[in-house]
């Protein structure tokens, strides 16, 4: 049998209702963390915990709009009083709508970068003292492959992920000393519910041929990724940017 190697341990996700956020709370239970599921989207959330909990894993799940920091606060607080720790976080919340440049307004860059990248700050800042006194956290932040090479139509969506990469890096630096890890995953593009049933579908055509691993990126290929970032064997990896991406255009 796998070793459990969060038994004990509390993991927070956010967006974790579906996509890569549900493959990765998924993922995180089956190593034997209480898993805490942050969400906007109540119905979706409360499938997803009720899914979580038929498969025999005990999942929390909270209402939470992570661009309000009351919100995240009281989210936090409200998973804490029921665990009393939290060992891991993992700041996967985020959108992508396509704008070409010259319709990008400023409302829809805010959002974007508040739904992406601030949102990464209020979680990481509310989680970071009580990981700080127990000496001891880990904390995935799920940055994205299109930094590397930028995409049309994706301005915000590229800059808010570059963002989480300085981000990731100058937190672990600050964090290190506390015995808390920092890092960042990014996806190339993965076949998450969102992707497949959208207008990003046509591109595994493209992109696929182009890996070095010739086959589509799926969920779990991520949430692995993130679990072991998460675990205690992780513990002299931070501030590190781990491109899951099949090889795509770096064969």
């Amino acid at each position: 049998m796998r070793e459990a190697r969060l038994a004990g341990q509390t993991a927070l996700v956010t967006g974790a209702a579906r996509g890569l956020g549900y493959a990765t709370a998924e993922r995180l239970a089956a190593e034997g963390a209480r898993v805490a599921l942050f969400d906007s989207d109540e119905e979706a959330l409360a499938a997803a915990a009720g899914s979580l909990g038929d498969g025999g894993s005990a999942a929390l799940a909270e209402t939470v709009d992570v661009t309000d920091e009351e919100a995240v606060g009281r989210g936090v607080e409200a998973v804490l009083a029921e665990t009393g720790r939290i060992d891991v976080l993992v700041n996967n919340a985020g959108i992508y709508p396509h704008f070409p440049f010259e319709e990008l307004t400023f409302a829809d860059w805010r959002r974007v970068l508040a739904t992406n990248l601030d949102s990464v700050y209020l979680c990481s800042h509310a989680v970071y003292p009580g990981m700080r006194e127990r000496g001891y956290g880990r904390i995935v932040n799920v940055s994205s492959a299109t930094f590397f090479i930028g995409y049309p139509g994706l301005s915000a969506y590229v800059a808010s992920k570059g963002g989480i990469v300085g981000f990731t890096r100058a937190l672990a630096s600050e964090a290190g000393p506390h015995g808390i890890t920092v890092n960042a995953v990014t996806p190339g593009l993965i076949a998450t519910e969102g992707v497949v049933g959208g207008e990003e579908a046509g591109l595994f055509d493209e992109i696929v041929p182009d890996q070095a691993v010739g086959r589509r990126g799926e969920p779990e290929d991520i949430a692995e990724t993130i679990a072991y970032l998460a675990s205690p064997a992780a513990s002299f990896i931070t501030g590190q940017t781990v491109n899951v991406d099949g090889g795509h255009r770096y064969h």
